[in-house]
């Protein structure tokens, strides 16, 4: 099971870095931001804000652990002035941390996404619905053998009394007798 939660985070000359990190602790004194289980962060837009001036270009550089080792490169390059003001991004990142650094211009530059939490409780449910499909099973199982042993027992009557004098299968009328 997982929460999705509404991201942004906006970069300018004043804040220029941006580092996302849920697993941090926040202050003791603190406790409204208090995430368990496993985070994983989809960057969906970037936006550019509208008082940037026309012709300055804005570059936000993204540093993520990648397979092997830490990567760094640009993922949003917007400029002023041109119409352009925003675009869409796909970018997930599955492991913290992941630093935002507006590396080129003054900003602003609004970055939206989803921040999803895994509770962990989905491992639970799924085996919660194992045992219980476990169970349907079973009692599935048990139902049919009780069903073919009444029938079992059905024929072993019909045998006994066809084979012990008991009375006779009626036979049908032939017309073809002759008197």
């Amino acid at each position: 099971m997982t929460e999705d939660y509404f991201w942004g985070v906006t970069l300018d000359k004043t804040k220029a870095t941006e580092v996302w990190d849920p697993d941090v602790k926040p202050d003791a004194n603190d406790s409204s931001h208090v995430f368990r289980g496993e985070h994983t962060l989809l960057v969906k837009q970037a936006v550019l804000g509208p008082e940037v001036p026309d012709d300055e270009v804005n570059v936000i550089e993204v540093e993520a652990m990648g397979y092997k080792s830490d990567i760094k490169f640009p993922v949003v390059v917007l400029k002023g002035g041109t119409g352009h003001s925003q675009c869409v991004l796909d970018l997930l990142f599955p492991d913290p941390p992941v630093t935002f650094k507006l590396v080129k211009g003054n900003g602003p530059i609004h970055l939206l996404g989803n921040h999803s939490v895994g509770t962990g409780e989905g491992m639970a449910d799924e085996e919660d619905d194992d045992e219980i499909d476990e169970e349907f099973e079973e009692e599935e199982e048990e139902e049919l053998e009780e069903k073919n042993s009444v029938d079992e027992k059905k024929r072993k009557i019909a045998a006994n009394s066809n084979s012990k004098g008991g009375k006779a299968a009626k036979r049908p009328k032939i017309d073809n007798e002759v008197d």
